[in-house]
């Protein structure tokens, strides 16, 4: 037998999996109510299943880089599609970022408590995670989150709403940190739950190093159908598929998004019932003494 570990990477043993173990005993127990990992309870529309059904047909064919999705989603934030890059969900946008700026011993800042995967996938490619703890009432410290760089900072990650706590960075905070010039991630995978909120793609105008991510595993409820995007200056956006696998988006995965992105409606009506939820949730909440 081979000694692999003469051959792995010094820093693989620092690597903790991401956990899907929840996943498998809900699968497993179907009558278990999943509200483990955010996912929508609304399953796609009618309309959704039957674009994936068409496009299933031209299963044998290899799919395109989604011309017509990147023109459709570029368009909400009145860029060009050269600005857009399609992904496998916002998992593959945190990878590649990753692998695009992180080499072993490079820092990864990130406030906390936030996503996991954000510190996974700095740790895969040997990068070193900084992480800023949030204010008592949970907001983010940009002050302090200011005097962790260092010159070996390589990446800022900020996610607005924040997983798990939901709160946003002001706009004069966020401004702060892009100003800074270090390639910066603002992850808005929760944004479409609050539309009195704004996106941050406007920045990307007029700064070449802010990536912003979405994902359709939330909001639109296509987590298992597993499709995202970024949005940031071409040139980055070209630097983005020279890393990227070979049809990272499937035939499928393209066809739902494209007939998701048609119901305006019944993405407002997910966001809707969830955040009703939200509130029947901290209303009861609020009558435990002491809560």
């Amino acid at each position: 037998m081979s000694d692999l570990n003469r051959y792995l990477v010094p820093w693989i043993d620092q690597i903790k999996p991401y956990d899907t173990e929840d996943l498998v005993v809900a699968w497993s127990k179907p009558e278990l109510k999943r509200m483990m990992i955010n996912e929508n309870p609304i399953v796609p529309s009618e309309k959704i299943v039957q674009a994936i059904t068409e496009a299933a047909k031209l299963g044998n064919r290899y799919p395109d880089s989604g011309p017509r999705v990147r023109a459709k989603i570029a368009k909400q934030y009145d860029l060009g599609p050269e600005n857009v890059y399609i992904s496998h969900g916002s998992s593959e946008i945190i990878d590649i970022v990753m692998r695009l700026f992180v080499t072993p011993g490079d820092e990864v800042l990130l406030p906390n408590p936030t996503f996991s995967l954000y510190g996974i996938r700095a740790k895969t490619v040997g990068g070193s995670v900084v992480t800023v703890d949030q204010r008592s009432d949970l907001q983010y410290d940009v002050p302090a989150m200011l005097r962790a760089v260092t010159p070996r900072t390589k990446l800022i990650i900020v996610c607005t709403p924040n997983n798990p706590t939901g709160d946003f960075i002001p706009d004069d905070d966020l401004m702060k940190i892009v100003e800074l010039g270090i390639p910066t991630m603002i992850d808005e995978a929760y944004l479409e739950y609050h539309p009195e909120h704004e996106s941050k793609a406007p920045l990307i105008r007029n700064y070449n190093h802010i990536i912003v991510a979405h994902t359709f595993s939330k909001a639109y409820g296509m987590a298992g159908i597993r499709f995202g995007y970024a949005l940031a200056d071409e040139s980055l956006i070209g630097y983005f598929r020279k890393m990227q696998i070979p049809w990272n988006t499937s035939l499928l995965s393209i066809a739902a998004a494209e007939a998701a992105l048609e119901e305006e409606e019944e993405l407002k009506r997910k966001a809707a019932y969830n955040n009703a939820g939200v509130e029947y949730v901290c209303k009861e909440l609020a009558k435990i003494p002491g809560v």
